[in-house]
């Protein structure tokens, strides 16, 4: 018999747990998505690299210590060493497979994947791309809850994560599509994981700069979009108001002693090209010591 609310109520159910919080849940599925060439590698590295070495995602989100199977089915292995060579101190837990394209609906690419994760034993498993791994039409509204429930059945209770693109502009300056759901193929793709991200351009007046957006997520209160910067090699992605906030405190560190607050204020926002409003709020989070002179 179905149980009442009231019984309903009183059971208790496992706390979600993640290997990075609160992106990445074990026994789920995160899409991340974003336009070709955008930096959406550079994330997932950084992502498996802080697992697989226990140090903090961007400076600021816990993992959990454990082996990454990262599975390249999109980039010839020459192009990706050329990357992850610039990778200082690679952790050893960290293991790289470049399968080629395959289709997890059939047989011989299921027990292929069996074998690594007997193998391995990762607790993060990070595919990219999704649409290599698949064969038929994106646009199948049935094919994500197929992929997804293989993928997990395969790899449980490890935390998986797969990449796919945006859908190609039209170009359209009076699309009023939501950005959110730019990826390519049906809506379930979103709607089927657990996790949704997003990675696009981010704009404003300094270049380069990206925007993660917690688009989705059935495991936990969405977070704020970081904003996150490619580093100029194309490998080390950093968190953008981090960075900011070191150079703002670096910039004081080195004006004189007797300046005032307002006039540090003032200079720092003109070298580093940023709003005095900008300065003064990473200068309220810091220790009285170097915010009182």
């Amino acid at each position: 018999m179905s149980p009442r609310l009231p019984e309903f109520l009183a059971q208790v159910f496992p706390v979600a747990r993640f290997a990075v919080t609160p992106y990445l849940p074990f026994g789920g599925v995160t899409f991340l998505y974003g336009k070709t060439r955008l930096g959406k590698s550079p994330l997932t590295w950084e992502m498996g690299r802080c697992v697989a070495s226990g140090e903090s995602f961007l400076g600021i989100y816990p993992v959990v210590k454990g082996r990454v199977l990262y599975c390249d089915l999109d980039t010839p292995p020459a192009l990706v060493h050329a990357r992850l060579s610039l990778v200082e101190s690679p952790p050893e837990d960290f293991f790289i497979e470049f399968p080629g394209v395959r289709n997890i609906l059939h047989e011989p690419t299921q027990a292929y994947f069996r074998r690594l994760k007997d193998e391995i034993q990762p607790i993060l498993v990070i595919l990219n791309t999704l649409r290599k791994l698949y064969g038929g039409d994106e646009k199948d509204a049935s094919l994500p809850s197929r992929i997804y429930a293989t993928l997990m059945a395969i790899f449980a209770p490890a935390a998986i994560l797969v990449v796919h693109h945006d859908k190609k502009s039209a170009g359209n300056p009076d699309d009023q599509s939501d950005p959110d759901e730019a990826f390519s193929g049906h809506m379930a793709w979103l709607n089927d994981c657990q996790v949704g991200l997003h990675l696009m351009r981010h704009g404003g007046p300094v270049p380069g700069l990206l925007r993660l957006i917690h688009a989705k997520s059935q495991v936990s209160a969405e977070e704020p979009p970081r904003v996150l910067q490619l580093a100029a090699d194309g490998t080390h992605l950093i968190d953008y108001r981090a960075e900011q906030a070191r150079q703002v405190i670096l910039a004081c560190q080195s004006l004189p002693e007797t300046m005032t607050q307002t006039e540090r204020v003032k200079v720092v926002a003109s070298l580093l090209k940023v709003s005095e409003s900008t300065v003064w709020v990473i200068l309220s989070r810091l220790p009285k010591p170097l915010t009182s002179v």
